[in-house]
């Protein structure tokens, strides 16, 4: 059927007050001829910007040859089969942002009929359903934390064309900021932000965190926060920066969820939801994460102390043990007691016997090499291995421990000083078949013979 001229007026007056983007084209020449209101609302292209069909598909899709690959092989599929079935695709707008579409056709005469539905809504939210699915699933299975917080970005990025996304980690310790996972920001730049300390005027990031509240900078070449930054940022291409601090379910800081854009730009309504969506997502991870960290070293290490526990030095001593005897080296053991530990407990109360026991593994540490180890196995029992030791150095180092614990300063919570003293048993082996317990109690044996020499002395246990 022909549409006439006095037809065309009737049919745009009805077709501007219809909610649906529509337009239509010469099947002949391919032409655009026509495009409604809610075209012209949805998409921001006017009937002068799309003279011809084809032009613009090509115009609106990423991809090369879009209407040659997709569009024409559908037309002529629904035209043989006579079902114009829907086709779902991702356009791009004039102003360059995303939509979703629902697209179908219908003929009249010469004239193609296009209809577009925006689905955009419900594609992001089952996006979103998806990736929190996929990054609640890689928490159930303990995935590397990196790999979650990329899926998120991702996510992110994905929804927010020309975004790029970081998540950093805070370090309270050290009160600083460490990458969490930011993989299409410059390398350069994400190893000068690594480790990074919060404060105030430390870009977007280290202020957010330092604040604890989220912070907008549209300019990151005019605002004060980046003053100290704003080489940096043109070197890797950025001028807006919008982060999140991530909390914890019981308000502490987690890290940060940025949002960062190559142009000056003020975050939207939609900016806002993603920036929530995206920091209520990271939150989750990192919290499972430190869970699951914690619970890790509460297996493994002492929780008074921060040494290893009884269950990690026999694993760790182990492995070490079956190395030296295939190699035939030398290693030394020594087993710790605190000397009259109950009275401590007694005169000053446990938690100046607690406070005596962290002050001995931190004078401890501060003296034993990096490739030793220490672990609280006992209430006041500590074992050392030491690796690559011979006799004369394991004496050595028994002797530094013995008067370096004797001479410590320590205070009880009622400000009495509290005198503790050590005494160490030593065994040596060189290669040959040795399981840790029996090692273990070469050194035990040791310690006997210290205790009954009067106690705050070194005893070796020779062959």
């Amino acid at each position: 059927m022909d549409i006439s001229s006095k037809d065309d007026i009737r049919l745009e007056d009805v077709l501007n007050t219809t909610p649906v983007a529509v337009g239509w084209s010469s099947v002949s020449s391919g032409r655009i001829e026509y495009v409604n209101k809610a075209f012209r609302d949805l998409f921001g292209y006017t009937l002068d910007d799309i003279p011809d069909i084809e032009s613009w598909y090509s115009s609106v899709s990423s991809k090369p040859q879009y209407y040659q690959d997709v569009i024409e092989p559908w037309i002529k599929e629904c035209q043989e089969s006579d079902v114009a079935y829907p086709l779902k695709a991702m356009l791009h707008c004039k102003d360059r942002s995303l939509k979703q579409v629902s697209m179908t056709f219908s003929l009249v005469g010469d004239k193609r009929l296009w209809y577009f539905s925006d689905i955009t809504d419900y594609w992001v939210a089952e996006k979103r359903l998806r990736a929190r699915s996929e990054m609640l699933e890689m928490v159930a299975k303990s995935s590397a934390l990196k790999d979650i917080l990329n899926v998120i970005v991702k996510q992110i990025q994905q929804e927010s064309p020309f975004s790029l996304c970081s998540v950093l980690l805070f370090d309270k310790a050290n009160q600083c900021l460490k990458l969490g996972a930011a993989p299409d920001l410059s390398d350069f730049y994400n190893n000068a932000i690594d480790g990074i300390k919060i404060g105030a005027n430390v870009g977007s990031c280290g202020t957010a965190a330092y604040l604890g509240e989220r912070v907008i900078v549209d300019n990151i070449h005019t605002h004060r926060y980046w003053k100290n930054f704003t080489q940096l940022a043109r070197e890797a291409d950025v001028a807006a920066c919008w982060s999140d601090p991530i909390m914890s379910s019981k308000g502490d800081l987690l890290g940060t969820f940025a949002i960062y854009k190559r142009f000056p730009s003020s975050p939207t309504d939609k900016d806002f939801e993603l920036i929530n969506f995206a920091s209520n997502l990271a939150s989750i991870a990192i919290e499972n994460f430190r869970a699951q960290e914690e619970l890790e070293r509460r297996a493994h290490f002492d929780h008074l102390t921060g040494l290893a526990n009884r269950r990690q030095f026999f694993e760790q001593c182990e492995t070490i043990l079956n190395q030296s005897k295939e190699a035939h080296l030398s290693l030394a053991i020594m087993m710790m007691d605190v000397d009259h530990f109950k009275q401590v407990n007694d005169d000053y109360g446990h938690k100046s016997g607690d406070l005596a026991l962290q002050k001995l593994a931190e004078t401890s540490l501060s003296i034993l090499r990096k490739e030793d180890l220490i672990a609280r196995i006992g209430g006041e029992e500590f074992a050392i291995l030491l690796p690559l030791t011979g006799k004369k150095e394991a004496l050595l180092i028994a002797e530094r421990l013995r008067s370096n614990i004797e001479s410590c300063s320590l205070f009880s919570p009622d400000n009495e000083k509290i005198h503790i003293t050590v005494s160490l048993g030593v065994a040596f082996k060189q290669g040959g078949r040795c399981s840790v317990d029996e090692f273990l109690n070469k050194a035990d044996k040791a310690l006997y013979r210290s205790k009954a020499l009067g106690r705050n002395c070194v005893y070796l246990l020779e062959d």
